[in-house]
Formats: C-alpha cells, structure tokens, sequence
C-alpha cells in the first residue's frame, strides 16, 4: 500500500470537520432546490450524491422525496451519515474512481468543489467514466466547481480562523496547476498540518475531459441562483453534462 492520500487522512479527521462547522445550510438548501426545480426531476428518480462527506445534502435531496444514495470515500463521513439513514436513504464507502454501480442512478450530484482532488489528472477520467457508466440512459451529472479563473485573481494567501478555541493557520498558494491550502493549529499541546490540494480545472478542461469519458456538457451556470457563467466574475462553474448517446 503506498501512503494516502491527502483526503484520506485529512477528511477522516475531527479537525476538519471542526474548520468547516460554518458552512451555510441555507445556502446549500436554496441551491438543491434551485437544482431539483431546474432539472425538473421526477419523484421516482433514484438520486447519487458523490463525496456526500456526511451526508447533509444527500438528506436535503431526500428530504425533498427522493431515492438518494451517498457515497464517500471517508470512512468516518460515512459513519456518521449513517444515523440518517432510513427506507430512501442509504450510505456507502466507496471511491469515486471505481465502479459505481451499472444504469444505477437517473442523476449524479458532485457539489460543492468535491473533484480535482487527485495529484494524476488520469484519476478524473477515471471517476467521469464510472459516473458515466453509473448513469441510466438519458441520465444526467450536475458538478459544482469553482471558477479558478476568479480563484486566480483573489487568491487570499493568508487567514486565521478561530474554532472552538483552536487557532487555524491557512495558506493558499497555486502550484503545480493545483491551489493548495496549508492548514497548521495545534491541540492539546500537539501541532498538525494538513494540506488541501485542488486542481486549477477551467471549463476547457471540463469540457475535454468529459469528452474523453463519454459525457457531454450541456449547460454552464455561475452560481447558486443558476445564472450565467461569465470566466472572469462567476463565483462557480456549475455543469450540467448527460451520457452521450
């Protein structure tokens, strides 16, 4: 086995769910249903939140009377995310690269900035193929990503965040076509750090590598309210992208 990656260890820690305590339900709730009503998604559809971390927006599509599944490769994302589980609503460890299942879900969700993880861009093919696979005909993915032509411009290098009495040092800086976040704090007299590393993927990216996986993309957004992508202003590039057929 070789040494994991940084997701595996960093995701798989209390810390990180500590930093990221604030993030906006409200927001993420405005946004599923925006997604739901622009899709105009039937109720029978069967409903895969990939890298569901734990689970909040795979419960609020269920919420809303979908068959949703979560898979994420954090075993203790998954353990949490458990406890919501009921008949609709099911949990799962696995990795986005490996097979997810055959004509299994009318619709994909990746949200949130949850792809470009990986240091071998090969490893996004490899994950838009098993969701292409996963999907039944005439399915759909909806991915979330930033827009890194904004990220580019108003990189914040350096911020302090302070979290249930833990000072959180936080670096960004851009390399290797990656944006990497160095998170250092310490506890109970020990120190750790972290690293985030996201890939630096355009929409011409998108659009190649969704070529070369047999999806298609057929609309652009960016934002949550599901406006217009510009390159430059956008917050988000939100895809809309179907098998090819």
């Amino acid at each position: 086995m070789g040494e994991k990656e940084w997701f595996e260890s960093w995701f798989n820690t209390s810390y990180y769910h500590k930093l990221y305590a604030h993030r906006d339900d409200h927001e993420a709730r405005y946004f599923i249903k925006k997604l739901v009503q622009q899709l105009d998604i039937d109720g029978e559809a069967s409903l895969l939140d990939l890298a569901c971390g734990r689970g909040r927006h795979a419960v609020f599509l269920n919420e809303l009377g979908y068959h949703v599944t979560g898979i994420d490769l954090s075993e203790k994302s998954i353990e949490f995310a458990k406890q919501f589980e009921k008949p609709g609503l099911q949990f799962e460890v696995g990795d986005m690269r490996a097979n997810l299942g055959e004509n299994r879900f009318d619709f994909v969700f990746n949200l949130f900035t949850s792809f470009g993880y990986f240091e071998d861009t090969s490893d996004n093919i490899q994950a838009l193929k098993a969701i292409a696979k996963s999907l039944k005909p005439n399915g759909r993915l909806v991915l979330d990503f930033m827009n890194v032509n904004k990220v580019k411009l108003g990189l914040v290098k350096e911020e302090i965040k302070y979290v249930e009495g833990i000072e959180f040092h936080i670096e960004r800086i851009l390399r290797d076509g990656m944006v990497v976040k160095r998170i250092r704090f310490e506890d109970k007299g020990q120190t750790f750090e972290y690293e985030e590393k996201v890939q630096l993927l355009a929409l011409q990216d998108f659009e190649e590598m969704m070529e070369a996986s047999g999806l298609e993309i057929e609309n652009t957004y960016g934002d949550f309210n599901l406006q217009t992508f510009d390159f430059i202003n956008s917050d988000r590039l939100i895809l809309f992208a179907s098998a090819k057929s």
